[in-house]
């Protein structure tokens, strides 16, 4: 027990975790299941155990109203916030696949988008959108998906209002020497390794830790709490740099296989006492949060 709290107590430190990022992951993963809205005195007392004092937090959900991605209102002296819709919309494509256990498929094709005619104050905006659901560059002015689900892209450019302004063609490789020079290609321009890399320096954190509590189950609610917003945070920020490559084009022994059961195993693990601490110590303004959404229950099923 004490090498759990101290684990939660120094990780968000030790792995240099923002404030205002692990705070996104909170309202994706449990806020906006949980009825949408959340007293920001929760906020502030759920996240402190983590290091995080009462004044960066107040910041920190500042900037992200003034980003668009947090809206609040106000009722007396109490500060209640929600994802704006356009946050939520991010968010929900991101959680497609950060709650998934279906990755790194057979090679089934590429989507490739060219955003030949998006005028300059919706390209930017477009990149990062493509960079969150997995897209990178392949060539100048060319991004490039190999599992990307359709439906993801299709909402983007609606949103964007730009489906007059983007090409996207669907494509395989014309023969097994393409095949061969593609796999060179993504390994360089897409730093795979580095992904390797960082997959496994997760997996070597967190795997101790659930084989322990998978034997003992011993830990306090908010415990269960803290260590869920951390894990998935940690692996948010190493999905949404991943390709989501087809097995023939990652290297043997995919530690982003091993991460992602890994994920799906501890979070199941952590539910219950999760939950509970979700369902008696966060208030919106009607009071104690309400009871998770459908779409909560089908996570990593």
């Amino acid at each position: 027990m004490s090498d759990i709290k101290k684990f939660i107590s120094e990780r968000a430190l030790r792995a240099g975790i923002s404030c205002k990022s692990h705070i996104v992951t909170v309202f994706g993963d449990v806020v906006s299941p949980h009825g949408g809205w959340i007293w920001l005195g929760s906020l502030i007392e759920s996240l402190q155990p983590l290091g995080f004092s009462e004044r960066l937090i107040r910041t920190s959900v500042y900037r992200l109203v003034q980003d668009d991605w947090l809206q609040v209102n106000k009722v007396g002296r109490r500060s209640f916030y929600a994802f704006t819709s356009t946050a939520n919309r991010h968010y929900t494509k991101a959680a497609r696949r950060i709650y998934s256990l279906q990755h790194n498929g057979e090679d089934s094709g590429w989507l490739i988008v060219m955003p030949s005619f998006v005028p300059e104050d919706k390209l930017v905006s477009l990149k990062r959108q493509l960079q969150w659901l997995g897209f990178s560059p392949l060539t100048s002015g060319a991004y490039a998906h190999p599992s990307i689900d359709a439906d993801s892209l299709k909402e983007t450019i609606q949103e964007l209002d730009i489906s007059d302004a983007v090409i996207i063609f669907s494509s395989h490789t014309f023969d097994s020497d393409s095949q061969d020079v593609l796999r060179k290609l993504v390994f360089e321009k897409w730093q795979v390794d580095q992904l390797q890399h960082s997959y496994q320096t997760f997996i070597d954190c967190y795997q101790p830790i659930y084989e322990v509590l998978n034997k003992q189950h011993k830990l306090t609610d908010q415990q269960g709490f803290l260590l869920r917003s951390l894990l998935i945070h940690e692996y948010r920020r190493i999905l949404l740099r991943d390709h989501e490559l087809p097995k023939n084009l990652l290297p043997e022994n995919w530690a982003g296989n091993i991460a992602a059961n890994l994920v799906g195993d501890f979070y199941c693990l952590l539910t219950r006492s999760s939950s509970r601490y979700i369902g008696n110590h966060l208030y919106n303004e009607a009071g104690l949060l309400p009871t998770a959404s459908d779409d909560y229950k089908k996570r990593f099923r």
